[in-house]
């Protein structure tokens, strides 16, 4: 005995998909999902099922006997009567969608996708209690109404145990799947109480099903299916709790005998069954399981007396039918032993079982023992695994809202709202058009005959066209006369993705094509594209398309970006890899305000491609500064002049809505750094932004928040590190800042190490400009920096300098040389090498123990001509007997000159 799954039938579109039986009789399996359908099911052989529309989508549903309870797309759980399905009143709201619904004796429970939970004791709305502690959207819920129970899982990871009478939170266990939104959930969780005692509570954890005993709320077993190899997703509890149900993520079901702990035997899934959204057992008769999975399917299971399934429990099953009884076999072989002299022939033919003694050499005695010797032995063939691959993207119009809604978004974006409009009844159809600033053209109102429903603004023109047509249509704003061109596709071509850009009108096709057009529809170039379509963005006279660039892998999708550039005649094409976290997927697609590609995922991180190092860079994750898990950001433009994201905030959802008009907020850019909440991070994000991007004053900033760092390492006493971030960025106008600083702090010994840079770092310098200079005029130059000469052994370890001891008199003479003001003046009027008659001091004069006579003044020239940038005379190296000096620094060396 096994359960036999039945043919799955199409019952909603992709997406989140409930169903139920209705109580007492379950004369109907009643579905709904993200159509905004709900229909009603005689069987699941039904052709003609009963079809109703209650909005833009329907998350769950739940009956109550007379009435249908329904979450609806206004953020309410409706009440319909039974079967009429007119409407009867509201129940619940919520600022957010109802994401779950239970019914359970008079008691009526819903979560919603704004962390709160609401429970209603009767069938009229007024006097709920609100359980709130949840910080992301509530998955899934069962109640126990007996006891006073309820069980929630939400998107933080969190199963909590609720007293609904007194909104008391009894247990909260962790260890859940995270998600920030019910649409991106496939692990749903699902707790369900045993519906007979309510002593036992049991929810989905990876391949397991964990039960609790609900009289202290610690685990009492665990039930585990060796023949399934996915997560579970969802389970259930049958009307008599002596069965559970579960179901996974790549579309298997298991059912357990919960007296003997075990996994029963059921047939396989369809090859066609994806992730199990949820299971519904028949309330009259407990041998039939109801599902749904992911892509809009119903099906059922029910239990039959043929053989199937897999595993030892099955083959058991399969031996103890095929020896016991009276089988056709052996009642052929006593025939056979009956009558010897026939031995089964007849006129016409051989008989079998004579064929099957001489061939396996049965005798009559042990042909039962040897027949289930060989069954016994039989080796089993293992269930073949089934790979689930990470879901491929469709092609998706950048700052556009889904295509099955009935008001949407063509494109939002730096320059403005394209809006369509759609009849349901009629068909048809508008688009209105609006700018953010007038000047550029005055607002559109344009008939949507032609069913477009992709669409790109730029402030030059507006390109429509459709997914399901051949037909491109372009608006021309900045000019005068017929403003309107279109065109068709050859061979059927069909749009999947268009852009619009101040110079050029570009639609990738279903034929793998890129064709780039002028503003005014002159052809410009035909490309082809490697891999199916994901979007489309453009930037002037640039292009960027990501594409699928090889199959998924089953925790993530690879694509791969043609960054097409046009200059007059010519045109260079550049492919890169798109990076995105496993597990994720591509919402957003565009360029900043300065031309550089970016894009983001639908968990907020967006990043952003400098070509000059050839790399993506996390600029912000907008996840962090929203203030619930179930909120999202769209994206509509991104400005790195004014370090700023412009989104709006989705309260609940993944989309905004047409009406009201949501308000447009600037997010400050912030990379994710490690240990955000310090001022070091917090300094490093500014520094590093300011380098990777074209930040207005730039250079400046630069400088300002590496000296912030520098004065942040030395206060914090990591001298070491305050020298290697001088040494890192290699500015000499920086060194001269950090010098001045360190000598001013009294660190002597950070001011030597520094001044010992300031020959390499000029060299560096000059050497990055003849780089330059060589790269743009098509040469390869290398930088070569000069070699500091070492004392010691190369290999030998670096001691640190012997501590300074000062006299008055000398605390005296540092501090006149550190409040110098001529001290960082530019040394471009003084001559780069010392005068003749100059006398020039060395380190034995200046810092020896015996001061000797000074030497001539042709020797001093002669041995000045000798000097370089490296060899250069530190003032604070050596011993230190200071006198009456003065330091100053020249742009080629470091020079000592006495007053």
């Amino acid at each position: 005995m096994s359960f036999a799954s039945s043919c799955l039938r199409y019952a909603h579109t992709d997406g989140y998909t409930g169903l139920l039986y209705t109580p007492k009789d379950g004369e109907f399996i009643i579905t709904c999902g993200t159509d905004g359908d709900i229909r009603h099911w005689t069987c699941i052989s039904d052709d003609d099922p009963r079809s109703t529309c209650l909005g833009e989508f329907v998350m769950c549903i739940a009956h109550t006997g007379t009435r249908l309870l329904a979450s609806t797309d206004r953020n309410t759980v409706h009440a319909y009567t039974f079967p009429a399905m007119e409407s009867d009143g509201i129940l619940m709201r919520f600022t957010a969608p109802a994401t779950c619904l239970k019914f359970n004796s008079g008691y009526t429970a819903a979560g919603s996708e704004d962390t709160n939970i609401k429970v209603l004791r009767g069938e009229s709305a007024g006097n709920e209690i609100t359980l709130e502690g949840h910080k992301g959207p509530v998955l899934a819920l069962d109640l126990f109404p007996e006891r006073k129970l309820l069980a929630s899982v939400a998107g933080d990871g969190l199963l909590k145990v609720w007293n609904f009478d007194t909104a008391k939170e009894l247990k909260s266990i962790e260890g859940l799947p995270r998600i920030n939104s019910f649409e991106s959930a496939s692990l749903f969780g699902t707790p369900s109480f045993e519906p007979q005692r309510g002593e036992e509570l049991a929810y989905a954890l990876d391949k397991q099903i964990v039960v609790l005993n609900t009289s202290n709320w610690e685990e009492a077993y665990r039930l585990i299916d060796d023949q399934v190899s996915s997560n579970y997703s969802c389970c259930a509890f049958s009307p008599n709790g002596e069965r559970l149900a579960a179901g996974t993520t790549g579309g298997e079901i298991s059912i357990f005998d919960m007296k003997k702990r075990k996994a029963l035997a059921v047939e396989g899934p369809p090859s066609d069954c994806n992730a199990i959204t949820n299971l519904a057992w028949h309330t009259s008769n407990e041998n039939e399981l109801g599902f749904c999975d992911a892509t809009g399917q119903l099906g059922t299971m029910v239990l039959s007396d043929e053989v199937g399934g897999s595993g030892e429990g099955a083959i058991e099953e399969a031996q103890d039918e095929l020896l016991d009884g009276d089988d056709y076999i052996y009642e052929a072989e006593e025939a056979t032993a009956a009558d010897p002299d026939t031995n089964g022939e007849g006129d016409d033919g051989v008989s079998l079982e004579k064929l099957k003694r001489q061939v396996l050499n049965l005798d009559d005695e042990n042909s039962r023992q040897s027949l289930a010797s060989s069954v016994t032995s039989a080796p089993v063939a293992p269930a073949a695994v089934q790979l689930k691959l990470f879901k491929q993207q469709a092609a998706f119009q950048p700052s556009a809202t889904p295509m099955d809604l009935e008001h949407r978004y063509l494109v939002w974006n730096d320059v403005g709202i394209v809006i369509s409009h759609e009849d349901p009844t009629s068909g048809d159809g508008s688009i209105d058009v609006e700018f953010h600033d007038a000047s550029i053209h005055h607002a559109l109102h344009i008939s949507n005959y032609n069913q477009h429903n992709l669409g790109s603004l730029s402030r030059s023109a507006l390109a429509l066209a459709s997914t399901e047509t051949t037909k491109l249509v372009v608006i021309a704003l900045a000019t005068a006369g017929n403003k309107e061109w279109s065109l068709n596709l050859p061979d059927c071509e069909c749009v999947e993705a268009v852009v619009a850009t101040s110079r050029l009108i570009a639609v990738a096709t279903s034929s793998n094509f890129l064709r780039i057009f002028s503003v005014m529809g002159t052809q410009r170039e035909i490309l082809t594209i490697p891999g199916p379509v994901v979007s489309l963005s453009g930037h002037e006279n640039s292009l960027m398309l990501v594409y699928h660039s090889s199959s998924p892998s089953p925790t993530q999708q690879y694509l791969s970006a043609m960054l097409v550039n046009i200059n007059g005649l010519s045109l260079r094409v550049e492919h890169l890899p798109v990076p995105l976290t496993p597990g994720r997927q591509l919402s957003w697609l565009g360029y900043s305000d300065v031309g550089s590609p970016a894009i983001a995922d639908n968990m907020g991180l967006i990043q952003l491609y400098r070509k000059s190092s050839n790399a993506w860079f996390p600029i912000c994750d907008t996840m962090k500064q929203s203030s619930s898990v179930s909120n999202n950001y769209f994206v509509v433009a991104l400005s790195e002049l004014r370090q700023i994201i412009q989104a709006v905030l989705c309260r609940g959802s993944s989309y905004p809505m047409t009406n009201p008009r949501p308000m447009l907020q600037e997010l400050y850019m912030q990379m994710p750094l490690c240990n955000f909440e310090m001022e070091k991070s917090e300094l490093e994000d500014s520094l590093l932004r300011s380098s990777l991007m074209q930040v207005e004053g730039g250079e400046k900033k630069q400088k300002e928040t590496a000296i912030s760092l520098f004065a942040l390492a030395c206060s914090s006493e990591v001298e070491p590190r305050a020298r290697e971030l001088i040494e890192s960025i290699g500015c000499p106008d920086l060194l001269q800042l950090a010098v001045k600083y360190a000598t001013k702090r009294g660190r002597i010994h950070l001011s030597d190490r520094l001044c010992e840079l300031l020959p390499q770092l000029e060299a560096f310098q000059e050497a990055r400009k003849q780089q330059n200079l060589l790269g743009a005029s098509g040469i390869s130059a290398t930088i070569v920096l000069p070699m500091t000469p070492n004392s010691g052994s190369q290999n030998g370890p670096k001691l640190a300098p012997k501590a300074m001891e000062l006299s008055s008199a000398k605390r005296g003479s540092l501090k006149r040389f550190s409040n110098s003001p001529n001290l960082f003046k530019s040394a471009a009027s003084r001559p780069l090498t010392p005068e003749p008659a100059a006398v020039i001091d060395t380190q034995e004069n200046i810092f020896g123990e015996s001061e000797a006579e000074l030497m001539p003044s042709g020797k001093c020239a002669e041995s000045s001509e000798q000097r370089t940038p490296l060899n250069s005379v530190n003032p604070f190296a050596m011993k230190r007997k200071l006198v009456d000096t003065g330091v100053i620094f020249g742009s080629e060396k470091l020079k000592l000159a006495k007053k």
